[in-house]
């Protein structure tokens, strides 16, 4: 619209006024930009009258124009710099939270585990199509190098409970990890693996647990069809698909009121869950505890019972600063 108005002005007063062609793009330019510099030449009536006609038809034209290229330009990077403070000021309040490294097919799945468990969780992804998918699933979301140590940082990876590196590429997930490691070395870290072979390496690396989601997942389907009842079973107790029933691990710290407690006595904060094992340090675990059981610091209760009653000790414990691995 603005080159035809353009087009119309300077086509009018060379036909009108006879004038060069520079010279009717410069009163043309001027008159529909309102920069009042005055005449080129002294216009005849026929051309007071189509500079009028310009005036009221191209000013507002002009004025579109140069709003919405403004806008394009300069609102969008605006409001994106906004976003992204804005973003970075919520994720600086979280703690206790996972950052999840890679939002491909993998990493949605894993999002949508975590929000039906309402967890807070922070996305890190170098790729913008996932940045945006995310911030339209309502998640918290930073565009960024999940292996750089500034990006993890604004991730709150110091305060965070743990990092699930579930990038596509093993290398990427290796960096990820080393570097995580790095700034948090007692993070709990998970690794997604693309073979089987690479699970070793990444835990080498320092990831707590490195799994081959193709393999996990091809066993589950021969658990269901060898085992369906006992998979059935399972599957109500695992977080995130039962209601009733669950599972809880629970790691207890030395400031924990449960120190020195018996397994009987810890049962009672909960009121009745069953304590099904204890995990020492240095991986020793103890099956079907005796209520006799004492438990130390350092120790993970490994509970099942009622959501309600998991829920009562993970809020008595939490109180009593016992951190839930």
């Amino acid at each position: 619209m603005l080159l035809l108005v353009l087009a119309f002005g300077t086509i009018g007063y060379s036909v009108i006024e006879g004038w060069a062609l520079t010279d009717s793009i410069y009163m043309t330019i001027i008159t529909i930009s309102t920069v009042g510099y005055g005449e080129v030449y002294p216009l005849s009536n026929t051309g007071k009258i189509f500079s009028a006609i310009l005036i009221v038809g191209g000013v507002g034209v002009a004025l579109y124009a140069f709003s919405n290229l403004i806008s394009y330009l300069v609102s969008g990077h605006i409001m994106n710099i906004f976003g992204r403070r804005r973003m970075e000021d919520e994720i600086k309040k979280l703690n206790n939270h996972f950052i999840l490294c890679g939002y491909d097919r993998i990493g949605h799945v894993i999002a949508n585990s975590l929000r039906n468990e309402d967890r807070t969780f922070v996305i890190l992804t170098p790729v913008e199509q996932e940045v945006s998918h995310a911030q339209k699933e309502g998640c918290i979301c930073l565009q960024g190098d999940p292996s750089d140590y500034d990006s993890l940082k604004k991730a709150g990876i110091e305060r965070a409970r743990g990092l699930l590196a579930v990038t596509g590429d093993d290398a990427t997930n290796v960096f990820i990890i080393v570097s995580a490691r790095k700034l948090h070395p007692d993070l709990f870290i998970v690794a997604r693996a693309s073979t089987q072979d690479s699970v070793s390496k990444l835990e080498a690396v320092g990831a707590n647990r490195a799994i081959n989601p193709y393999s996990t997942g091809g066993e589950r389907i021969a658990r269901i069809a060898l085992y369906p009842g006992v998979s059935d079973f399972i599957e109500k107790v695992l977080p995130g698909y039962g209601k009733d029933l669950g599972l809880d691990d629970i790691e207890i710290t030395s400031k924990s009121s449960l120190v020195g407690k018996k397994v009987s006595e810890a049962q009672d904060y909960s009121g009745g869950a069953s304590i099904l094992a204890i995990r020492k340090r240095g991986d020793e675990t103890i099956a079907k505890p005796s209520d006799e059981t004492k438990i130390e610091a350092g120790d993970s209760l490994i509970i099942l019972g009622q959501r309600e009653q998991l829920k009562l000790l993970e809020n008595t414990t939490q109180e009593q600063d016992v951190r839930r691995k």
